[in-house]
């Protein structure tokens, strides 16, 4: 927790404005770096009702970063376990959230016993958050590769 944001898990009432925030920080900073078929996927991908539901039910651990009563990022965790999102408000970047936001997300993971898998987390990561994720101790564990429009390189690391 900093003196500036704190974290929690999101409830469902704060869903839309989660995804949301994922929406605008992919529009502005990442979304020029795919193509259209990858942006509208990504798009669906937020949108997608079963994984409202999904969430729902428990099986889609979503965590967010509040400043006062607004989300200013995103971390959320599918079976794997993976990582399947890690967005922060552009204004609030490079102050420690992301960060804060994956240690909280695999202390989640740990501390659970989720089923959602306890020796090592996946990623997917974007060009833009590479340089980030090898910062945390992420290894890559294949090439950059491209799926439905998606650009991304296999990470991992492990968690014990």
């Amino acid at each position: 927790m900093s003196g500036d944001y704190f974290i929690r898990m999101i409830e469902r009432n704060e869903w839309e404005d989660a995804m949301a925030l994922c929406w605008s920080v992919f529009l502005e900073c990442e979304s020029h770096l795919y193509s259209i078929e990858g942006q509208e996927n990504f798009k669906r991908f937020l949108d997608d009702e079963t994984l409202y539901r999904v969430f729902l039910n428990g099986g889609y651990p979503v965590c967010a970063a509040f400043f006062g009563e607004r989300i200013i990022g995103v971390a959320a965790v599918r079976s794997g376990p993976h990582l399947s999102l890690l967005f922060v408000d552009r204004t609030f970047q490079r102050r420690g959230v992301a960060t804060a936001l994956l240690g909280y997300m695999i202390e989640y993971l740990l501390s659970r016993r989720t089923g959602l898998g306890d020796e090592k987390l996946t990623v997917n990561a974007s060009p833009v958050g590479l340089d980030f994720y090898h910062s945390r101790g992420f290894k890559d564990t294949g090439p950059e590769q491209i799926k439905d429009g998606i650009l991304y390189t296999p990470m991992e690391i492990m968690l014990r």
